[in-house]
């Protein structure tokens, strides 16, 4: 059984989907952003699920995309689609889920620590549902980074899938299509076998590499000390703020930056650490600072 963050080789009860989002808005407003295509491979099964998703069933003229390549979504492809809610699109996926495997499964795109999950987890609040708090997710592009030498440094899919295959994307930003590069480029950086080494988190729980200047080898020191999430880091760091606050005094940065420091215990440069520190501090922590903290 998976415990709620671990790595996909250890979990041995765990069945692979490959997956791709579309979406209106932009990523740097993760609020703006509606999806409009899902589609999802069964590593296990070879099957699909895609559906064309109605973001907004009031709006007949859409946005154009933020950045040049992008389709333009409009509502006379909508109809030709035959396009549905978020909410419909999510229960139909769910009970395919349900058929490809009675394992847990994981969803795996690029990526989608910062895009494709949180907007799954976003969309289901639009409609008063929930993503099933059994989905695991794992990241190929932070998989990309640790375990293949970039010619170029571009580990984006579309930068990948010319360096191993020499050849764009066709039709890239289809789901479909993204699905398909993601997954022969997992292919050939595993040689056909799979093994995919690195951290999954179960829906609803926060990616420890979000947080700037985490890198993997800092989020493997956290997952050492039980630290599995990025709302059990904040949770820790809370209680210690409360708790050095009661009893020394001690301010939240300086509770906070003796915490860290004592985490990661000399195995990570000071500077790397106090730049960790100021990111929790001044983005990441600022909502769930106690009250009596200063």
């Amino acid at each position: 059984m998976c415990k709620q963050m671990t790595s996909i080789t250890q979990c041995s009860s765990s069945s692979l989907f490959i997956f791709d989002l579309e979406f209106i808005g932009k990523i740097q407003d993760i609020s703006s952003c509606k999806i409009w295509e899902i589609a999802v491979y069964s590593i296990e099964t070879g099957h699909w699920f895609e559906a064309v998703v109605d973001p907004d069933p009031t709006t007949m003229q859409f946005p154009k995309p933020p950045v040049m390549g992008l389709p333009h979504l409009t509502r006379d492809f909508l109809q030709k689609e035959n396009a549905q809610t978020f909410d419909i699109v999510l229960q139909r996926l769910i009970r395919w889920v349900h058929t490809q495997t009675l394992l847990l499964p994981v969803f795996i795109s690029h990526n989608t620590f910062k895009a494709d999950k949180p907007i799954l987890e976003l969309e289901a609040s639009r409609y008063s549902t929930h993503i099933p708090l059994h989905w695991f997710f794992f990241d190929s592009l932070h998989f990309c980074r640790d375990h293949y030498k970039s010619e170029d440094g571009n580990f984006s899919l579309s930068g990948l899938n010319q360096q191993l295959f020499n050849c764009p994307i066709h039709d890239a930003h289809r789901a479909r299509n993204d699905v398909i590069a993601c997954t022969a480029i997992l292919e050939k950086i595993t040689n056909n076998k799979w093994n995919l080494l690195g951290p999954i988190y179960n829906a609803y729980s926060t990616s420890l590499r979000t947080i700037r200047w985490v890198g993997k080898r800092a989020e493997s020191i956290l997952i050492q000390n039980n630290i599995r999430s990025v709302e059990n880091l904040l949770d820790l760091l809370k209680r210690n703020t409360i708790s050095d606050y009661i009893n020394h005094h001690m301010h939240s940065y300086q509770s906070v930056t003796k915490t860290m420091f004592t985490i990661f215990d000399s195995k990570l440069p000071n500077e790397n650490i106090n730049h960790i520190v100021d990111v929790i501090l001044s983005t990441v922590f600022i909502p769930y600072l106690a009250p009596v903290a200063g």
